[in-house]
């Protein structure tokens, strides 16, 4: 077997290994920080009996990321509430963020009194984001009966 033969044995599988793992972690992570402010478009509230509310909720919000390079997403939103008698409650729902270009990504969330702050996961996307991954948290506080504001905090994985 002459040299040149047995380095092509073990460079080849070297190279195909290195490029291997470099396929495997094709994946981008990037931080998805930023300030978000929302209008509510519906609560509506229907107590079945006193002292317990069951909500319909819609709202429109805007994702102002942090980075200023990222781009910023209209994001659209429902879910429902349920507050006990006792003062507890909690939330869930789901959103479609649509980025300026018109990629979009769909989380759903929780919110409720049994949490410190409220939580969202990434369950899937279009265009840059199909496949995306990720999920983090985020706080708000009600500014008037139809707007909050606040901060939201986590990890996108892009494929």
């Amino acid at each position: 077997m002459t040299n040149t033969l047995k380095r092509l044995f073990l460079v080849v599988p070297a190279l195909s290994l290195a490029l291997g793992a470099d396929m495997v972690n094709a994946a981008k992570t990037i931080d998805d920080n930023g300030t978000i402010a929302c209008m509510v478009d519906k609560w509506d509230e229907k107590e079945p009996e006193k002292g317990h509310k069951l909500v319909d909720y819609a709202s429109r919000c805007v994702l102002i990321p942090d980075d200023v390079a990222a781009k910023k997403a209209t994001e659209v939103c429902t879910g429902k509430f349920e507050y006990q008698p006792d003062g507890s409650w909690k939330g869930t729902g789901s959103c479609t963020d649509t980025y300026q270009g018109g990629d979009t990504t769909s989380l759903t969330w929780e919110e409720g009194s049994h949490l410190k702050e409220s939580t969202y996961t990434k369950t899937s996307g279009t265009g840059k984001y199909q496949g995306v991954k990720g999920s983090g948290t985020y706080t708000y506080e009600n500014l008037t009966d139809t707007l909050t504001g606040g901060r939201y905090k986590g990890k996108l994985e892009l494929p």
